[in-house]
């Protein structure tokens, strides 16, 4: 499990979430947070406990924390998604 992260236009970062071998595309960093998590960015760098989201660790951690949100708040069952199902694009 793990957020693959990518720059596409200046500033912004692009995350794709690999969960169970199957990759689901959720689109820019700060929508993420807002639109799917429903918290601000630094809500969700408190609730993972680093901003170190580039390093193996923190990765995890926020791919944890999405996989559970999702789950808990939102009911999403993974095994019936596409990939471009979460997407906030």
């Amino acid at each position: 499990m793990k957020i693959e992260i990518t720059n596409q236009y200046g500033f912004a970062h692009y995350w794709t979430l690999v969960y169970r071998n199957k990759s689901y595309y959720l689109g820019q960093d700060v929508k993420v947070c807002n639109r799917l998590l429903n918290m601000l960015p630094r809500d969700v760098v408190q609730a993972i406990g680093t901003r170190e989201i580039d390093k193996p660790t923190g990765n995890k951690k926020l791919a944890q924390f999405i996989v559970k949100t999702l789950k808990e708040r939102h009911l999403i069952n993974f095994k019936d998604l596409q990939p471009w199902d979460l997407s906030v694009e």
